[in-house]
């Protein structure tokens, strides 16, 4: 790269983290998303005021060609439901079915399945049939772990191991029940309870030989429209490639939904507001989408890589942002999706940037990313480490703690400054300075065989 792009560089670069750091946009945003708009439920009313919101907020920042694309999913509605032990005690619990858990009155025994790993259905082999299967929620750090098995994987192993129910224990502290969804026409109900909860479960069954549990519930689902987000920034025009970043906006409906994902949405829009003031310097365009109902299964970025895959071969990178600005800032990590070339190009530029931030290459396949990886499209995404610091799982997320106090405007302003400069520099890299490639079917195939991604992709029909 010329020594006079890069002195023009280091000048864009400055008036980014000027801009970003003069400004309380950002949180100004969040404040609106999770206070005005709501939780942000897949297919709610308040999922769609929030679409109106960002689009609102994405014109004003200049962004072009701002809109709506509509699809259609299944959404769920929660309704009521209990769990009650009734033998060998009588103890009522408080509990949250998951999202998707059918309707149901349920009474069976219960059997203790650990971490609810796949060796661990393995081990208990055709005892769980007919019962209801407790086991813990993430065991491991999702940022930092080479595999962490999700919560669907359990399901689904406890379906095939014969459970008539499941429970998901939260493994943080604090009374906090934890959610997560299923998938649509799951076939047998799915809760979720505190750390505490579980372990008072786990605690009295061994007071009898035939532990029992009720489960009622009366959730419901229906098929309901709902909006991706686009906005864009051209570039030049001497490339028809183009840059794609995206955060869902969508939250679970037990909370304000402030870290997951609402802090990454913002960190979006702010990233579009600073590169719009300096548009003029991009080669190759940035798209940037705000992605409904991930938090159901990444229905806004399914249907926008359906609609859109005649140009994903023009996409140079997908950059997700599920988990950005959620911390106070200066400890994010650039997370890869099997592709190891891509790691020393943003390490160069942690460097260059003079702010430190790690880069991973793991296969991880539950966010926005991945539909565009199934697609070839390299991916990565930036999240914020400390947001969890010390914490299992998720963290806050999912629970009815991930609310605005977990956010900071710093948080939010140095992962928007951060997000920014790496789309710039993406846009600007010459194509012979560009390590990244699309991967080929056969070798997605490969990829998702290493990774145990078959069966829910199987099921799914949407394996590459």
């Amino acid at each position: 790269m010329a020594e006079a792009t890069n002195s023009n560089l280091l000048a864009t670069n400055r008036q980014i983290i000027g801009d970003v750091f003069t400004s309380d946009a950002s949180y100004q945003l969040l404040l609106q998303l999770c206070d005005v708009c709501g939780n942000r439920f897949a297919g709610s009313p308040s999922e769609r005021k929030a679409a109106d919101t960002i689009a609102a907020a994405m014109r004003a920042n200049g962004l072009e060609n701002v809109h709506l694309e509509p699809f259609e999913i299944t959404a769920w509605t929660r309704g009521t439901t209990t769990l009650r032990m009734t033998a060998p005690v009588e103890r009522d619990f408080s509990t949250l079915a998951l999202p998707y858990s059918p309707a149901c009155d349920l009474t069976a025994e219960m059997i203790d399945c650990g971490g609810g790993e796949q060796e661990d259905f393995t081990r208990l082999g055709g005892a769980v049939a007919g019962k209801i299967a407790v086991c813990a929620a993430e065991t491991g750090n999702w940022l930092t772990a080479k595999k962490v098995s999700h919560r669907t994987d359990k399901y689904r192993w406890a379906i095939a191991a014969g459970a008539s129910g499941f429970i998901f224990i939260n493994q943080n502290p604090g009374q906090l029940r934890i959610t997560g969804s299923l998938f649509p026409n799951a076939p047998i109900p799915g809760i979720g309870v505190s750390w505490e909860t579980g372990n008072a479960i786990l605690r009295l069954a061994k007071h009898g030989d035939h532990p029992t549990l009720h489960i009622s519930d009366t959730g419901t689902s229906q098929r309901v429209t709902t909006n991706n987000v686009v906005g864009e920034l051209p570039g030049d025009g001497s490339t028809d490639e183009f840059i794609v970043t995206g955060a869902h906006y969508d939250a679970h409906d037990i909370a304000d939904g402030a870290g997951d994902d609402g802090a990454g949405t913002c960190t979006l829009v702010e990233a579009g507001r600073a590169l719009a003031n300096v548009r003029g310097e991009l080669v190759r365009g940035i798209r940037f989408i705000a992605f409904a109902a991930e938090e159901v299964g990444l229905f806004g970025s399914w249907a926008y890589r359906d609609e859109h895959e005649r140009e994903l071969s023009r996409v140079r990178y997908m950059l997700n942002l599920d988990g950005a600005g959620q911390g106070g800032g200066g400890s994010e990590t650039m997370s890869l999706t099997g592709t190891p070339e891509l790691a020393p190009f943003f390490s160069a530029l942690a460097e260059e940037f003079s702010y430190k931030f790690d880069v991973v290459d793991r296969f991880a396949g539950h966010s926005d990313h991945f539909p565009f990886t199934l697609a070839g499209v390299p991916a990565g995404g930036i999240a914020s480490r400390d947001a969890r610091q010390g914490m299992i799982g998720r963290g806050w997320g999912h629970t009815e703690a991930d609310t605005v106090d977990k956010v900071s405007l710093r948080g939010l302003q140095m992962a928007a400054i951060l997000t920014a400069r790496v789309l710039l520099r993406l846009s600007v890299t010459p194509d012979a300075a560009w390590p990244g490639r699309h991967r080929t079917p056969e070798e997605l195939r490969q990829q998702v065989e290493e990774n145990d991604y078959t069966e829910s992709l199987t099921r799914s029909r949407r394996l590459p």
